[in-house]
C-alpha cells in the first residue's frame, strides 16, 4: 500500500538522495487488454428443498489458544467511582487551551504553545522546507509578508500550502510597495490559504488549497509553481472563486465544518473524538472544553463541580455519535465491569488532535464525518484506524480514569495522519529531521519524544517497564522503524506482521525507505540523526507480544457480500485480484509478487482458461464488491508493506490465497488461518502453479473453508460504537429494499449444501474486531506483570 504524500511533486529537498542501485525500476507497461466478466447468478435461483437450519455460532470458533475462553469466563469487577482531578493549570492556560485537572498541564490548540499556552506557534504558508545548514532554525520557514500574503509570487518554490496570487511589486531593495491586484491570505496558525486582500470572500472566507493555485498572474505572467490551466480571473475575476457566489471555478470548502458557499457563513458539526462528549466546542479536531470539563474528549468534570448534560440536549445529531464513558459517571452505570481496564493517556495535542487541525482537507485521516445536514456518514480512508481506535478506546466500557487500577495504558498518536497529509503541506511540524520527506526519521523521533514525555511525566511506564503500554503502528511497514526502547517493551498493534529478524525496507516509495543511508556529514548539527541506531535492531512484529489487527473497512465496502445480508452469488471466479500490479514501480514493490502474477496471468491467458483475474481497474471493469462475492479465492499479497486484501477477501466470504513469506496475516497468531485459507510460497515455481493448485481443490474442501470463514468473518470488521452499529443496521435495511423480495426469501432458505455462505441478517456486535482485540488483551494481563 502507498501512504501517498499529498503535495510531493516538485521542488523537494533531498531529491539528490537516490535509492541504492540494487533497487531497479521494473518499468513494464500495462498491455491493452480488457476482461469482461459475465453477469452474476444468484444461488437462490437453484435452491434445493433441503433445509438443515443455521448452525449456532460458537463465540470462540477457530480460536488458537485460550484467549477467547479466558475472557468469557472471567469474574466481572464491581466498578468504582472515577477519581476527579483538581490541579489548577498555570495562568488558566491563557484562555486558549484546556486545563487537565488530573495533571495540572495545559493542552494547547494549533497556534499556541508554552506551559500556559501563552506563546504563539506559527505554521506559515511556505514555498520550501528547511535546508541542511538551517539546523539552528527553530521556527517554521514561511514565505509571507507582514500582511500574511505571499512575499513574492514570482519567486520559485512550491509547497502545497503556498499562498499564491498577483505579483506584489516587491522591489529589489526589499521595501514593499503598495500592491496591485490580489493575492491569497494565509491563516498562519494552520498554513491554510484563503482569498485575500480586497476580494469578497477574503481572510476567514473561501479557502484556496493546492488544487486551486493560480498559474498566471493578472498580467498573464506564468507563476511556475501554480496550476498552468488556472487563470487569474478564474480566482479573482468578477466570476472567480473569491468574488462570485456562483464561481466558474470551485476550489472546495476544504476545512471540516465549512458549508457551502464555503465562506465560513454556514457551519456544520466538524469531527472531534467523541464529539467532545457534548461538553466542548469542536474546532477542526480540537475540543475546546466548557468550563470545568477536561480530557481530550471533555468527558470529565473538575472535582467538586456538578455535572451537566451540555450540548447533548441541544444538538440532537450528537446523540447517535457520542458515548458518555461509563467510567466518567459519578455512579457506575452497570453493576459489573469486564477487564481489561484501559487508561487512555491525555497525550499533548501535538500528537493527535493538532494533526487534525493541520490536515486542512476535511476527509483526510478520518473514519467518519458529518454532512452539511449534520448526518453522520462513513469514509473509506486507508489509515483511519488510528482515529477510529482512539475514539473507541475513549467510549469503551473498558476505559478507566484511575491509572492505579489500569491493566493497560493506550498511547494515542496519529502517526499516519502526520505522514500524510500534514507533513507534505508546510514546513511544520518537524521532529528533528534534516529532510522533510525522510518520514521514518520523523516518526521514530516523534515516538521517542512521546516516550520521554510519558516516562518522565508519569510513574506508570517505569512501574512495569512499558510492558502494559499499547501503541498503534499503522504505517505501511508498521513498527519496523520504531525506537527500540519502545518496541522491545510495549504491545504493538499493527497491520504488518513481518517476522524476519534481518529486515530491510520493502517500500518502493522513496520517502518511506527506512534503511537508506543519509549524508550525515552534510547535516552535521541536526538533532535526531542517530534515529537508526535507536531503532535497530528489532523485529517488525513479534507474535508473542504484538497483534496484527484489521484495517478499517466501512460496511459500504462489502455491500454485495452475503455476510452483510446480500443474497449469495454463484462463485464462478476461481481467483481474483484487482489493484496495483506494480506498473512502473520499482521491482521490489510487493516483493515482485503482484507484478509476476499479473504477467503470468496475462501471458498464460489465465482469465480465458481458468477464470483467474489479476489486473487493475483499467483491465477489469465492474463492481469490486460483486466480483469478490463471486470469487472462490482472493489474492492476499503485500504492497509497499501491509495490504488490506485479506480483509477484502474475508468480508466477502472469499477464501484468501496468501502469498507473503514470513508474514502473519490479520489475527493469524490467534485464529486458525489454516482452516479457512491457502498459503503458498513467493517463488516463481509456486506462483506459476497457482491454476493447477486451485483447480485441484475439491468442492468439499472449498466448502469446508467457506463454512469456517462464516464462523470468524465478523472478527475482521469493526462494528463497535453507535455510529458503526447504526450503519450496519442501515446496510441490512438497504439490502432488504434493494433486492427483489423473492430472491431474498429464497436465499434465507438456503441449506449449507446450497451455499456455505448464507446471508447473515444480524451482525454479532459482541465479537467484532475491536471486541477481539479486547479479548486478546485480557489474555495478556498476566504477561505484563
Amino acid at each position: 500500500m502507498d501512504l501517498v504524500a499529498g503535495g510531493i511533486r516538485r521542488g523537494l529537498w533531498g531529491a539528490q538522495l537516490q535509492v541504492s542501485h540494487r533497487r531497479q525500476q521494473l518499468g513494464f507497461q500495462l498491455p491493452k487488454v480488457k476482461h469482461d466478466i459475465s453477469d452474476k447468478v444468484y444461488i437462490a435461483n437453484r435452491v434445493s428443498t433441503e433445509d438443515d437450519g443455521h448452525a449456532l455460532r460458537q463465540r470462540c470458533a477457530l480460536a488458537r489458544g485460550t484467549w477467547c475462553g479466558q475472557y468469557l469466563q472471567q469474574q466481572p469487577l464491581v466498578p468504582r467511582p472515577a477519581p476527579r482531578g483538581g490541579k489548577e493549570c498555570p495562568n488558566a492556560c491563557s484562555g486558549w487551551g484546556n486545563c487537565n485537572y488530573d495533571t495540572g498541564i495545559c493542552e494547547c490548540p494549533a497556534g499556541r504553545t508554552g506551559a500556559d499556552c501563552g506563546q504563539e506557534l506559527k505554521r506559515p504558508c511556505s514555498n520550501r522546507y528547511r535546508h541542511p545548514h538551517e539546523f539552528n532554525v527553530t521556527t517554521a520557514v514561511g514565505h509571507l509578508g507582514g500582511d500574511n500574503h505571499d512575499l513574492n509570487p514570482q519567486e520559485p518554490g512550491w509547497l502545497a500550502s503556498r499562498c499564491y496570487g498577483q505579483q506584489c511589486a516587491l522591489l529589489l531593495t526589499g521595501i514593499e510597495q503598495p500592491r496591485s491586484g490580489l493575492s491569497g491570505y494565509c491563516l498562519d496558525d494552520i498554513a491554510m490559504c484563503t482569498c485575500g486582500l480586497d476580494s469578497k470572500y477574503r481572510h476567514w472566507g473561501r479557502p484556496m488549497t493546492d488544487s486551486c493555485m493560480i498559474g498566471h498572474d493578472k498580467d498573464g505572467a506564468v507563476l511556475e509553481w501554480g496550476r498552468p490551466y488556472i487563470k487569474y480571473d478564474d480566482v479573482y475575476g468578477p466570476n472567480g472563486w473569491c468574488n462570485s457566489p456562483k464561481p466558474v471555478l470551485n476550489c472546495g470548502c476544504a476545512w471540516d465544518g465549512n458549508a457551502w458557499p464555503c465562506d465560513g457563513s454556514r457551519r456544520f458539526e466538524p469531527f472531534c473524538v467523541n464529539q467532545c462528549t457534548g461538553h466542548g466546542d469542536c474546532y477542526m479536531g480540537f475540543c475546546r472544553c466548557h468550563p470545568g470539563w477536561y480530557g481530550q474528549d471533555c468527558s470529565r468534570k473538575k472535582a467538586g463541580m456538578e455535572l451537566d448534560e451540555g450540548y447533548l440536549s441541544q444538538r440532537p445529531w450528537l446523540r447517535g455519535t457520542v458515548v458518555v464513558p461509563p467510567a466518567s459517571l459519578p455512579e457506575p452505570q452497570m453493576p459489573t465491569q469486564m477487564r481489561p481496564l484501559i487508561y487512555v493517556y491525555d497525550m499533548p495535542p501535538a500528537y493527535h488532535s493538532r494533526m487534525l487541525q493541520y490536515r486542512i482537507g476535511s476527509d483526510a485521516c478520518m473514519w467518519r464525518r458529518f454532512s452539511e445536514a449534520n448526518d453522520t456518514y462513513l469514509l473509506s480512508m486507508t489509515y483511519s484506524v488510528e482515529v477510529y481506535l482512539h475514539e473507541m478506546m475513549l467510549q469503551s466500557e473498558h476505559r478507566t480514569f484511575d491509572p492505579e487500577e489500569a491493566d493497560f495504558f493506550y498511547v494515542p498518536m496519529y502517526i499516519t495522519c502526520f505522514m500524510w497529509p500534514v507533513m507534505g503541506w508546510a514546513d511544520f511540524p518537524w521532529w528533528h529531521a534534516p529532510l522533510a520527506h525522510t518520514r521514518p526519521m520523523h516518526v521514530s523521533n516523534m515516538i521517542l519524544e512521546a516516550y520521554e514525555w510519558l516516562s518522565t511525566t508519569f510513574p506508570w511506564w517505569n512501574r512495569r517497564g512499558g510492558r502494559d503500554h499499547i501503541w498503534l503502528m499503522a504505517p505501511d511497514e508498521g513498527a519496523c522503524y520504531m525506537p527500540t526502547v519502545v518496541y522491545n517493551s510495549s504491545i504493538i498493534l499493527t497491520h504488518w506482521g513481518r517476522m524476519d529478524p534481518d529486515h530491510k525496507s520493502g517500500s518502493a516509495f522513496d520517502q518511506d525507505i527506512y534503511d537508506k543511508d543519509l549524508p550525515v556529514a552534510q547535516f552535521k548539527g541536526w538533532r535526531g540523526l542517530d534515529w537508526m541506531e535507536k531503532s535497530r535492531p528489532h523485529l517488525c512484529y513479534n507474535p508473542e507480544k504484538d497483534l496484527v489487527i484489521p484495517a478499517f473497512k466501512s460496511p459500504d465496502h462489502f455491500q454485495e457480500s452475503p455476510l452483510l445480508g446480500a443474497p449469495p452469488l454463484e462463485r464462478d471466479i476461481l481467483l481474483y485480484f484487482r489493484g496495483d500490479v506494480g506498473e512502473g514501480r520499482r521491482d521490489h514493490y510487493s516483493r515482485g509478487i503482484r507484478q509476476k502474477l499479473f504477467q503470468f496471468a496475462h501471458w498464460g491467458k489465465w482469465a480465458e482458461k481458468y477464470k483467474i483475474y489479476i489486473g487493475t481497474g483499467e483491465t477489469i471493469g465492474g463492481s469490486y464488491s460483486e466480483h469478490l462475492a463471486r470469487s472462490k479465492f482472493c489474492l492476499v499479497a503485500p504492497g509497499d508493506g501491509w495490504s488490506a486484501r485479506a480483509e477484502d477477501a474475508i468480508l466477502h466470504g472469499c477464501v484468501p490465497l496468501v502469498v507473503m513469506d514470513g508474514v502473519h496475516a490479520v489475527f493469524e497468531s490467534i485464529l486458525d488461518w489454516d482452516s479457512f485459507s491457502i498459503r503458498i510460497r513467493e517463488d516463481n515455481q509456486a506462483l506459476q502453479a497457482i491454476p493447477e493448485l486451485l483447480t485441484a481443490i475439491s468442492p468439499e474442501r472449498l466448502a469446508k473453508m467457506q463454512r469456517n470463514l462464516a464462523r470468524v468473518w465478523h472478527r475482521f470488521a469493526y462494528a463497535t460504537g453507535p455510529v458503526m452499529r447504526s450503519h450496519y443496521r442501515a446496510s441490512s435495511e438497504n439490502i432488504v429494499r434493494n433486492y427483489p423480495r423473492e430472491i431474498l426469501e429464497a436465499s434465507y432458505k438456503l441449506s449449507q449444501r446450497d451455499s456455505p455462505l448464507r446471508p447473515v441478517t444480524d451482525f454479532p456486535f459482541q465479537e467484532d474486531a475491536f471486541s477481539t482485540i479486547m479479548q486478546w488483551l485480557y489474555h495478556r494481563i498476566d504477561k505484563t506483570r
